[in-house]
């Protein structure tokens, strides 16, 4: 008998049709638009996190259809004209509403896993990393789902009026999007919308992390938990409730959630974010050392690593390790560098677009074994001078002279062209001076002090 109630409400409600708008209005955007859940290093499809992330960023706009389609439902007895029929029937209030509630949640959540689940298959094809950071992810946006719909219907309960859902859909949506440019990173309303960091917090959509090697963390994880299961109950009471007390009561649950989760939730946005340890954790291959997030990469960068130790042994206080840079670098943020170590970041252009071995090696030398000193973002004159100094000695250690992968993406045909005439100038000089000049490089590499350019041709390039 309940399972047939169940199918009679799912046929009978508005459930099936929002589950649709969610997975159309969710895989629409992810697959219509470009932007960073397309690119590496954020790509969608690239590890189990960072499709959940996305799952989560999405709820910005699925939470607001899931409240109005809660709405909606809500207000199906006041239409119908039986409110009055229903308080009648000995069958508790709270049976429909179960049956009911049930139903809309039921396939709004299955909606939502199935957005999740495209981004997962896109991860197994692709090999991505996997790890389990992604269930907590998972399990609270669809606690979010199911919070919605149903604060939704307590709302269509309570105030059935055809204007309810289109107005609480809007309020939800601009409200949604407030919340999460307050925690964006680099929006212009992060930090300065006058809302406690909790208030931000409480949004069950969050903006995806900028670096692929962070993920939630605990307490942000239980306190949403706590609050959104607080509000469903608060909704699925008000949906039920039958008279002004029951009413009354069933704010409790909403109180006594958010009382519970302000405490457990970070002091601030930035707090919400942890390093992923397993994706952190070094695997190596002898001096060769990647995380465990790129441990595919692996092969690709060990042998084209250890021919780039060999090259670079010729140098005093050569390095003697390779080790990846495990979090992603700030926008003006210059990577970190030690004389003994070679510290490099696959998700820089010139390892991450070379695929030839020697490309690689190339990239590794660049700079004389020292990462750049210009901030990874930057395209100015400095940037293209840094670019230049790091060709030239990749050049040199490998005998050929070949522009580094991604290196001059923001040179134009004439900047080419003074990059190739800058490595005829140095290649003019003495076999001795060259090397004295490259050495001289690295140690102004390891410090950031210095003009490198200017030291390898002597001014002459200027």
């Amino acid at each position: 008998m309940n399972a047939r109630i169940l199918r009679i409400e799912l046929r009978r409600s508005i459930a099936p049709w929002a589950a649709l708008a969610a997975v159309v209005v969710a895989l629409g955007f992810l697959f219509a638009f470009s932007g960073p859940w397309t690119r590496f290093p954020l790509d969608w499809g690239s590890h189990w996190v960072l499709a959940a992330e996305w799952s989560r960023f999405l709820l910005v706009f699925l939470w607001p259809i899931a409240v109005g389609a809660g709405v909606i439902q809500g207000m199906r007895d006041s239409r119908s004209g039986m409110v009055e029929l229903l308080t009648t029937m000995p069958r508790p209030g709270w049976h429909r509403a179960a049956k009911l509630a049930g139903a809309l949640a039921g396939l709004l959540v299955l909606g939502y896993l199935l957005v999740f689940a495209v981004g997962a298959v896109q991860v197994l094809f692709n090999g991505g990393f996997f790890t389990f950071g992604w269930l907590p992810i998972v399990v609270v946006g669809a606690l979010g789902m199911i919070a919605g719909a149903w604060i939704g219907l307590g709302v269509g309960r309570l105030l059935p009026h055809p204007l309810t859902a289109p107005v609480l859909a809007v309020v939800s949506f601009v409200g949604m999007i407030v919340l999460q440019l307050a925690q964006s990173e680099g929006s212009v309303l992060a930090g300065e919308l006058p809302l406690p960091s909790w208030v931000v917090l409480l949004s069950p959509a969050f903006d995806v992390f900028n670096d692929p090697f962070l993920t939630t963390s605990s307490r942000m994880d239980l306190g949403q938990a706590v609050w959104l299961i607080g509000l469903a109950a608060t909704g699925l009471l008000f949906l039920a409730a039958g008279s002004r007390r029951a009413k009354a009561l069933a704010a409790v649950p909403l109180v006594a959630a958010l009382a519970i989760a302000v405490p457990i939730l970070p002091a601030t946005p930035a707090e919400a974010k942890v390093v992923d340890p397993l994706a952190t954790a070094m695997v190596c291959d002898g001096p060769v050392c990647v995380t465990k997030m790129h441990e595919a990469e692996l092969g690709k960068i060990a042998g084209p690593g250890k021919e780039a130790l060999r090259l670079l042994g010729t140098l005093p206080d050569a390095p003697v390790k390779i080790v990846e840079f495990d979090r992603r670098l700030g926008y003006e943020e210059v990577p970190p560098r030690a004389a003994d170590t070679l510290i490099v970041d696959l998700m820089s252009l010139p390892l991450y677009l070379a695929t030839d071995p020697d490309d690689v090696t190339r990239a590794l030398v660049a700079g004389a074994g020292t990462p750049s000193c210009a901030s990874s973002r930057g395209s100015g004159a400095s940037y293209l001078d840094d670019v230049t100094a790091r060709t030239i000695s990749a050049s040199w250690f490998l005998g050929e002279w070949k522009p580094l992968k991604g290196g001059n993406i923001w040179a134009s045909q004439e900047t080419t062209g003074q990059i190739d005439r800058t490595w005829g100038t140095f290649r003019a000089l003495p076999p001795d001076v060259q090397r004295t000049r490259i050495v001289a490089q690295r140690q102004a590499g390891l410090t950031c002090q210095g003009d490198q350019l200017e030291i390898l041709t002597g001014g002459l390039a200027r």
